[in-house]
């Protein structure tokens, strides 16, 4: 295979695995919008910060960005102060059923990253961008959702706390990618 048949079969892939991320969120952002159960709101808003570590964690190793690298520390120490809270939310709440904290991503987070780590070193940057995007815009219509008709009063405390932390994450990325572009 030559290296121009090579570039062509990265840039396909990379294309097709931008399109599975973006229809992925576009599930992930529909399911959102209608959790209202405890146990799927728990599922789900852990997965999120589990993503978020470990998509950010991959950014500090692959970057060259200053800003990029920036933007990744502070998703490690706002999403795992996040898994704290939901912690703590979740051992203030005796009546909670039996469903654990999941410990690892779900088939669709474990998917984006692994399109994040396969990334081309020149695209990785705009990547892990465009799903920080995906992310924030899935765990913001999570929170809100939750918060307005959750089933749980210290879940959707939480929810709302975390709702204005998640906004300006969005809103950074957004002006983070505008800038890019």
């Amino acid at each position: 295979m030559t290296q121009q048949n090579s570039e062509q079969r990265s840039g396909v892939r990379h294309t097709v695995d931008k399109m599975q991320d973006a229809l992925g969120g576009v599930a992930g952002r529909m399911s959102a919008s209608m959790t209202t159960a405890a146990d799927s709101f728990i599922q789900n808003a852990a997965i999120g910060d589990l993503y978020e570590i470990a998509s950010s964690e991959l950014a500090l190793e692959r970057t060259s960005s200053p800003e990029v690298r920036e933007w990744a520390k502070q998703m490690i120490d706002d999403h795992m102060t996040s898994a704290h809270q939901l912690s703590a939310a979740l051992e203030m709440n005796e009546t909670r059923g039996a469903a654990p904290i999941p410990t690892e991503l779900d088939t669709r987070r474990r998917k984006m990253y692994e399109h994040l780590e396969s990334a081309p070193a020149g695209k990785f940057d705009a990547t892990y961008l465009d799903q920080q995007l995906l992310a924030h815009e899935e765990t913001f219509t999570l929170l809100r959702a939750y918060a307005n008709e959750g089933d749980n009063p210290q879940l959707r405390s939480f929810a709302l706390g975390a709702a204005p932390v998640v906004a300006r994450h969005l809103s950074h990325v957004k002006a983070y990618k505008k800038r890019a572009s």
